[in-house]
This record gives structure tokens, sequence and C-alpha cells, in this order.
């Protein structure tokens, strides 16, 4: 397909949502044999790469398996007004090989955001040049992931030295050679991942000269061995040092604590998040991390497939409670499937919602059949512990949706959201932004910076939902108040208060 300008045709849904296509098909290089990895694309990164102040898309693809051709990257920059460029030849990102997510971080501190791409056999570092390209600098960042199959990753200053260190989540491993003949009711489908042997993660500090070393080991990130999915990057115990969660399929969740000079600590079980309630682990997929409560403490929430909800957690401080059952979570989600996720405020009443891009792990033409499909899900913060089905998210087409980020594109104060899907082109919803609250958009850039306004309180982090990245703005909704305090600490303790008005965008550099 040979495309350069998109003009978006909206298509209205229920609620006056409406719905366009994006361009790029999803390449995901299912056969009948039903390799693993072609269940597993759908990656998204939002963010500003040529800094003109609106949010541009990155979306990596897959390809034929077991081996190539490669389906091309698509980098779509945003020329406002829901107008998208194809630029990704003249950036230098259609890519090298099978991509599945993405992650935009500064990570040589030169103003512009780079990129990296999370593929079935390592990763690529893409450094910006400012000027509109990209180069590879994989080599000589000495970035080397040992060929692992890699999913997300987060961008994060573990030792608040002002540089941004890069966590990568690695899967399974998977040889094409070895691939079983798995069946679902009669006929060839996905594999369950017992059929997989677990991989470590990767940890790799950054020397602030361009390079990298990795520090797996002595950070013992490396001496725990998981199914990673994704990962969430906060300060959960306001120690001022960024931890890590990390979702697993159908292995116990892993939640690093940083303990300070480069160490971690596994300590899922004692914090209270390796695992459900129940005791069974469960196929633990996209994550996000936020403060739904307005507590001033981020909690958690990921996906997990059919039976399994969508566990919740809420943050106490030292330890977090499950509260799947008590917001209403658990029957509003026991009958879906989910893989991207993310917190964000829909309706702009100061209240974060839950966003859900759902469809089963199972293929749609394997014995499950279209039944693997499903629509998104909004799921609205009642502002008393609670949530229910949002508004106008059920006409939506169902689909095989994996990625999905909520960005506000248009600068018109109300968040949209991006999806991707298997074998399909990424959807983009427009916010139909009538009967919503005010809101102050906030750009302060560096990641693991808090940003304060009233009860609400969000931290700067480019990790989000499943296999993708946003780099941009915190969006704050704020119902009726037309005037605000708003308060940043940034990672190294410096602080800034100013008072704004609402309804507007504003940027703040200590």
């Amino acid at each position: 397909m040979k495309w350069s300008s998109l003009n978006l045709l909206f298509l209205t849904l229920a609620g006056n949502w409406t719905v366009a296509p994006l361009g790029p098909v999803l390449v995901t290089g299912e056969s009948v044999k039903k390799p693993l990895p072609a269940t597993t694309p759908g990656g998204i990164a939002v963010f500003d790469y040529n800094n003109d102040g609106r949010l541009d898309l990155f979306f990596p693809n897959g390809g034929a398996l077991p081996q190539g051709p490669k389906a091309p990257n698509a980098l779509l920059r945003n020329n406002g007004n829901f107008q998208f460029t194809n630029v990704t030849a003249a950036a230098g990102l259609t890519g090298l090989d099978y991509d599945l997510g993405a992650a935009a971080g500064d990570y040589d501190n030169d103003g512009y955001p780079d990129l990296l791409t999370l593929g079935l056999r390592g990763i690529t570092l893409y450094r910006n040049q400012g000027n509109g390209a990209f180069t590879n600098a994989t080599a000589a960042a000495r970035l080397d992931n040992r060929g692992r199959w890699s999913v997300a990753a987060a961008w994060f200053d573990m030792e608040n030295d002002g540089d941004l260190d890069l966590f990568v989540v690695n899967y399974v491993q998977w040889n094409p050679a070895t691939e079983q003949v798995c069946l679902v009711v009669g006929k060839p489908d996905f594999c369950h991942p017992r059929h997989y042997a677990p991989e470590p993660n990767a940890l790799f500090r950054n020397n602030g000269d361009g390079t990298f070393t990795d520090v797996s080991a002595p950070s013992g990130i490396a001496a725990h061995k998981g199914k990673g999915m994704s990962v969430a990057a906060a300060d959960f115990d306001a120690d001022g040092l960024i931890d890590l969660y990390v979702t697993n399929d159908r292995t116990f969740a892993f939640y690093f604590r940083n303990l300070g000079q480069g160490r971690f600590e596994e300590c899922a079980f004692a914090r209270g998040v390796a695992v459900p309630q129940d005791g069974r682990p469960v196929s633990g997929m996209g994550v996000s991390a936020e403060d739904y409560d307005n507590d001033g403490r981020p909690d958690l929430v990921y996906t997990a497939l059919r039976d399994e909800t969508f566990p919740l957690y809420r943050n106490l401080g030292q330890e977090f409670e499950e509260t799947t059952a008590k917001s209403r979570l658990a029957p509003l989600t026991r009958a879906l499937a989910g893989w991207g996720i993310a917190f964000a405020d829909l309706d702009n009443d100061g209240w974060k919602d839950i966003l859900a891009a759902r469809s089963d792990a199972l293929s749609a033409t394997g014995g499950y059949g279209a039944k693997a499909k499903e629509p998104p899900a909004w799921f609205r913060n009642q502002a008393n512990g609670t949530f229910a089905h949002g508004a106008g998210w059920a006409a939506l087409e169902p689909a095989m949706y994996r990625g999905l980020v909520a960005a506000d594109l248009n600068a018109d104060g109300c968040l949209d959201v991006v999806l991707t899907a298997l074998q399909a082109t990424p959807r983009l919803l427009r916010h139909p932004c009538q009967g919503a609250g005010n809101w102050l958009s906030v750009d302060v850039r560096a990641p693991g910076t808090r940003v304060r306004i009233g009860a609400q309180t969000r931290w700067v982090s480019s990790a989000t939902g499943y296999a993708s990245s946003y780099l941009g703005p915190l969006h704050f909704g704020l119902g009726p108040a037309q005037q605000v305090d708003v308060e940043v600490t940034w990672p190294d303790g410096r602080t800034r208060r100013i008072a704004t008005a609402v309804n507007r965008a504003i940027q703040l550099k200590p």
C-alpha cells in the first residue's frame, strides 16, 4: 500500500465518538502453523519527534514468519487537525526485523526524543538527529539484548543522575524449528505459554556518553526469569527512586523495588502484587500505573484473559490491596480478554478512567473463531472507588486489538485514543469533547517527575499499556475548576509551584 498524506474520514459511533483508520496494516505473519509471535505485535509510540508541539504516531510492524520479509514500520507526522503524513522512509524508521513494541525517550539529553523498537530477535535504538531523521545507534550505544524476544521497555532514571537508563521486557524462548502443533476445538491455534521457556529481563545503565552498560546481573534483574509482556515504572513506595512492575504471561508478576546504587529487589509477593487473591497466576498483558483514587500514590491495573479479570491494585504505601472485586472491575471484566490498557480521564472530571484494548490471545481463524475478536472497553471512574461502563465504545467494530494509547492529538483538551489490531489498520478514536470538564496540559519532559494539581498526582513515564509508549504532556481533567495550583517535583528534588488558569497547555522547567 502506497500513501503519504492521510485525510482521515471519521465514522460516528454511539455517544458521538468517531473512528477512522490510520493507514498501515499490522502484519503478523500468522499462517496455518500458528507461530506464537504472530499473536503478540501491536505496540504504539506517541511522541513529538520533531518538537513542533504536535504528538506524532509510530507503529512498529511485524512481517512474514519464521524469517521475513519485514513489513515496514510507520511514523506518521501530525500536521494538526487530524491530518498526518507518512514520513517513515525519510526518518529512517522502516525497520530491520520483526518489531512488536516501541519506547520513546531522550537518552542523550539533546532535547530530541529518541526511539527504541522491541523485536522478535533483538532491540534497535534510533537516535533522533533533530532534523527529522533518525540513525541506528544500537551498536554505537553498545545495546545488546542477546537476540532475545523483547516486547516492551521503560526509559527511566534508576539512580537520579540525570541520564535515562533502559529496562527491557523479554518474553520466552521461541524456536520455529521446534514449534509444536497445538489444537483448540480440533484446529491448529497458538500454543499455551507453558510450552515455552522463560527469559530474564534486561537492564542497561546509561553511561552519560551515548553508551550503555548491561547491568542485568549485578542489579539483580537477571536472577528472575519470567514471561514478560509489559512494564510500569513509578516510585511506588515514595522513597525517591523509580521501581518497576512487570506483567508475566501465566507466571507470577515481578515487582522490582529500587534499592538505590543500581540494585533491585524482587518483592512482588511481599507487596501483594505477584498474583490475584485466588492465588492463580493470570495471563498478565498490558499494565498502567496511575493514582485512580486521588490519594497521592500510584496504583496498578493490568489486562488478562477471560475468566481472569483485569486485576486492580490500590497502593497503600508499602504494600498493595487488590480491589478488583471492591471496585466492580471483577464483574465488568471477567468475561473479557485484554491487551493494551491505560488510566485516562476521558470526561475531564478529575478521576482517571480505565481503557482497554480487547481480544483473545487465540486466533480468529482457529478453533475459537470470530469470538476471539472484541470491541475495546471504557470503564468510567465513579469517584467512589468503583467503575462502570462508559458510553459509546460498544459500537466499535470487534477486532484483534492489541496496543492502546490515550493522547490529545488535536489539542482540544480531550483525550483521543489510538488502537492497533492484528492484520488490520490502526484505529483513531476521536473524542467528541462535548460536555467534558475543564483541563490542563502540563509538559515537564523528565521521566520520574511528579506533578500535583489539587488531589490529583501524576508521574512522568513513557512506558504505558501493552508494548507501547507515551512521551508527551500530562493531561489533567479538572471538572468545573477555573484556577488551579500546580506543583512539580523533579527527580533531583527541585520543586516549582505556579497558579494558572485552566484549559491551556503549559510547559515547566526546573
